[in-house]
């Protein structure tokens, strides 16, 4: 047993030393990229718009940025050029550490190896003189406003370790803009809200004939209805799979027609308010008050299974408990053009209709609606393949949130156009 206990020891204590001295990897430059650092290391002293002079523990020195614009777009790009001078070679895992401070209390965390990730500060010789230029894509959904550009050194090593206490300190805080924790302001740079896209808007005609709930879509009301423009992916690209969604309504009813184009067509699920989501179906929401609160999903399954779901506010409560609740009134059908859960064919997609009685939306309103009101609604098509989800799409995107009103369109109710 001694013997075990002594050559695991020895085995140990053999590892540990090897770790010890362990070097750490190093990285082999192409001629290229030893040329692009050669280029970053300046022979004199630049005069940059932003003079800063700070001094970090008398060892390296920011002299200055600058910025390609004073101001800029949400979701456009900006270089930052930092100007580094080495007093002193400082061994270690040292980082530029930089956070945009966007209008609105967003941080944009700008951390980074300089030159283009190239020229470890670890590596810095006493007396260059190093262009660091970083090219960023300033956040799309930025407030208009003034950003702040603030920076400093860290070490990575330590953060790692101690989660704390990394930064390289500031000596000269009373001449440098500064936060007293070793974070130095750079610039200022005025930031450009992107101008907001106009809310997706679906019509709602008034109609004076009867629909069928049958999932054809052939009745000659439903020539009355403007679809939608083809659904588009969370990104806001037209999506691969058309789908569309129409809408007529009358005294007691809104209506919903999707035309779903799908090659491969499949639900098994067969019980109200499963997940019907994991599988090919199409989802309806709709916030009558536009405040998020007390909005209905309902999703149906090519299968003509339904999901609905009353929630009092953002995915509250949570959907297991929000399905208890049945719109009264429903009614829905579905009509294939293909085979239902049979793969080795090729389908050619499936439409849905749909019957919401006016008095099962919370908060509606009256009944009728006048007419040109709108109500807040979105609409989204999962699509999925051998069982497994592939993609959706939306009327209005709404990333990866579909319960994101925020984001949704409107339907508006209207009159019939005169002929």
């Amino acid at each position: 047993m001694r013997q075990k206990v002594f050559f695991s020891l020895a085995v140990l204590l053999a590892l540990v030393a090897f770790d010890a001295c362990r070097k750490p990897m190093k990285v082999v430059l192409t001629k290229d990229q030893r040329i692009r650092i050669q280029d970053n290391i300046l022979t004199e002293v630049p005069e940059p718009k932003y003079t800063l002079n700070a001094n970090f523990d008398d060892k390296i020195k920011l002299i200055g940025v600058d910025v390609s614009a004073d101001s800029v777009t949400a979701g456009s790009e900006i270089t930052i050029t930092y100007y580094w001078q080495v007093v002193k070679a400082v061994p270690g895992e040292w980082k530029v550490f930089g956070h945009l401070e966007l209008p609105g209390g967003k941080r944009m965390v700008l951390d980074h190896v300089p030159v283009g990730e190239l020229y470890p500060i670890g590596q810095w010789q006493a007396g260059e003189i190093i262009r660091d230029i970083q090219t960023v894509v300033v956040d799309r959904d930025a407030n208009g406003g003034t950003a702040v550009l603030w920076g400093g050194i860290y070490n990575e090593e330590i953060y790692r370790t101690r989660g704390g206490g990394d930064r390289m300190m500031l000596v000269n805080t009373d001449q440098v803009p500064n936060d007293g924790g070793n974070r130095v302001q750079m610039a200022k740079i005025q930031i450009r809200a992107k101008a907001s896209k106009p809310t997706p808007t679906l019509t709602s005609t008034k109609i004076g004939t009867e629909i069928v709930i049958d999932g054809k879509i052939d009745e000659e009301a439903w020539k009355l209805a403007t679809p939608s423009v083809p659904f588009m992916t969370s990104n806001g690209s037209v999506s691969e799979s058309t789908v569309t969604v129409k809408s007529v309504w009358d005294d007691t009813n809104l209506y919903f027609a999707f035309e779903v184009k799908d090659q491969h067509i499949g639900s098994t699920l067969k019980n109200r308010d499963d997940e019907l989501w994991t599988q090919d179906c199409i989802e309806i929401y709709l916030d009558a008050k536009s405040d998020g609160n007390n909005y209905l999903e309902i999703q149906v399954s090519p299968a003509n299974v339904v999901f609905d779901a009353l929630f009092t506010g953002h995915r509250t409560p949570p959907w297991q408990e929000a399905k208890a609740h049945d719109i009264p009134g429903l009614k829905t059908a579905v009509h294939i053009d293909g085979t239902l859960n049979k793969d080795d064919d090729v389908d050619n997609g499936y439409t849905v209709e749909v019957a919401i009685p006016l008095a099962s939306i919370p908060d509606f309103g009256d009944i009728p609606p006048t007419l040109g009101s709108t109500i807040r609604a979105n609409f989204f098509r999962i699509d999925a393949t051998g069982g497994k989800v592939i993609g959706a799409s939306a009327f209005s995107p709404a990333g990866n949130d579909f319960h994101n009103l925020s984001k949704a369109g409107k339907v508006r109710f209207i009159q019939p156009a005169a002929e």
